[in-house]
């Protein structure tokens, strides 16, 4: 979710072909204040500003380009100096202190918006980095290559495809996430599977996005409910544990035998009771 943007988004629709991205102040009920908050996110291919389509706010557009001129990179290019992630701060010292000095800004503004440069140039998702948002996940876990299709044969068999487990290295695409995990169309005729997030590896849930494709193993197939995990990862369905005496006495909280037992405590309580009652009246008696 875009901030300000949950009521505005379908207005913004409306609004298009944008030129510019300070063309979104004239959308009916998008104030400055939202636009401030709002303008990294929403960004205009083929407009009249080129920074516009970067993830870089508007705010910091002075920055940018002083940074571009600086480093000779080009929008267009993906630039080929730029070192590893973790080294900017001390490889850039001297530049992220001109910066700083030149726009009166902190060192962490300048490397921010160095990072929104190459992110934009490079072609990177920003919310496909790792959780500590230092550098993105370096993994084969999920990668397409290497994956298919679901073969027609069990896209229609459900009985087939839990005997094929575990078929690994198919497509899926991810139509809807939770807190427990991803909602994975494979290309069954029997429905999404359940990628859950003890089967993600290395892979946040939070970089998942919905839409998009990426490689799967079926993992189990059990009545008609498929569990995934991710292609690369090499695992293997976790073994049914037979049901406990707790769980069992829970499923059978419905039957016969759950019925006597609730009468049985209910007569028990309410002997008690009267026992207690009884108790009570003597010592009255006693004391008359």
């Amino acid at each position: 979710k875009v901030p300000g943007l949950t009521k505005l988004a379908s207005k913004i629709v409306k609004a298009r072909p944008l030129r510019k991205r300070s063309d979104l102040i004239n959308v009916p009920g998008l104030g400055p204040k939202t636009f401030e908050n709002c303008a990294a996110f929403c960004r205009v291919e083929h407009g009249t500003e080129a920074l516009d389509a970067t993830l870089v706010h508007p705010e910091s557009y002075d920055i940018a380009r002083w940074l571009l001129k600086h480093f000779n990179w080009n929008l267009s290019h993906v630039p080929s100096n730029v070192p590893p992630r973790e080294e900017w701060s001390t490889h850039w010292k001297s530049s992220l202190v001109e910066a700083s000095e030149k726009f009166g800004v902190s060192q962490e503004r300048i490397l921010s918006v160095i990072e929104n440069l190459v992110d934009s140039m490079t072609g990177l998702d920003p919310r496909l980095r790792n959780v500590n948002g230092t550098k993105p996940v370096a993994s084969t876990a999920g990668s397409l290559n290497g994956c298919v299709l679901l073969p027609p044969e069990l896209a229609s068999n459900a009985t087939a495809l839990q005997q094929a487990c575990p078929k690994r290295g198919i497509v899926g695409t991810v139509r809807n996430i939770a807190d427990f995990g991803a909602f994975v169309d494979f290309g069954s005729a029997h429905g999404d599977g359940l990628l859950h997030t003890s089967c993600l590896g290395p892979i946040s849930l939070d970089s998942l996005l919905i839409g998009q494709q990426i490689g799967v193993d079926i993992l189990n197939v059990d009545n008609d409910r498929v569990s995934l995990g991710l292609s690369g990862l090499g695992l293997i369905a976790a073994a049914k544990r037979p049901p406990s005496k707790i769980s069992s006495g829970i499923r059978a909280k419905g039957g016969a035998n759950s019925q006597r037992r609730k009468y049985s405590t209910f007569d028990t309580q309410r002997s008690g009771s009267r026992k207690h009652s009884d108790s009570i009246a003597k010592r009255r008696k006693t004391a008359r």
